[in-house]
């Protein structure tokens, strides 16, 4: 059973909320969420699945609240502090004992995921859930062969099925589509964590 303890760390001169699950184990997993802006936090239903599907395949966990969210401090930076986030819950996770670090991100947190890799940092698996392709401009071929996962509903007006199979091909990713899902995966959670299950941690 996912057993998660809610802890604070420093992401420059802020601190922020996370809820971290130790699964005894030295593979970690860090989880981000979609845009605060519009209301995105750690505890959005896609993000749960990512943590849970992690978590259940031994890893340990930390999903958090980005700047500006819950009750982290400061103030929405377009991404770019967001990153800086990242890096310190990725911080986190290795003072935490774990050595291999994958990282997931839904919608939001995909796009921060997405260009936090172009600085090369050592992770392992990679997991992007509707990363808006369509509306928002995201790294190619320069993080090409990092990315393992990309999941997409095939009705998602921000992740297009044209589009997020071109990208998915810059990237050399594998892609999975799921019928009839839209951006939110209502209803379609269930899928989700199946295709999760399946493929993400086949690799």
């Amino acid at each position: 059973m996912l057993n998660e303890k809610r802890i604070f760390f420093q992401s420059g001169d802020l601190t922020l909320e996370g809820l971290f699950a130790d699964a005894g184990s030295e593979k970690g997993a860090v989880v981000s969420h979609p845009n605060p802006v519009m209301g995105g936090t750690m505890h959005n239903n896609v993000v749960e699945c990512l943590v849970r599907a992690f978590y259940e395949n031994g890893f340990s966990t930390l999903r958090f609240n980005f700047r500006g969210a819950g009750r982290s401090e400061g103030d929405f930076d377009e991404g770019a502090g967001e990153q800086d986030d990242l890096d310190n819950a990725v911080s986190f996770l290795m003072a935490a004992g774990v050595k291999t670090v994958s990282l997931a991100g839904y919608s939001f947190g995909a796009w921060v995921t997405a260009n936090y890799l172009r600085a090369g940092p050592p992770v392992d698996r990679v997991i992007l859930v509707a990363p808006p392709v369509s509306v928002d401009r995201f790294p190619g071929e320069n993080i090409a062969g990092h990315v393992d996962l990309v999941v997409c509903g095939d009705r998602d007006p921000f992740c297009r099925v044209e589009d997020i199979v071109s990208f998915a091909d810059t990237v050399r990713s594998k892609i999975m589509l799921i019928s009839g899902a839209d951006h939110f995966f209502a209803g379609k959670e269930g899928r989700l964590m199946k295709i999760l299950q399946e493929e993400g941690f086949s690799l």
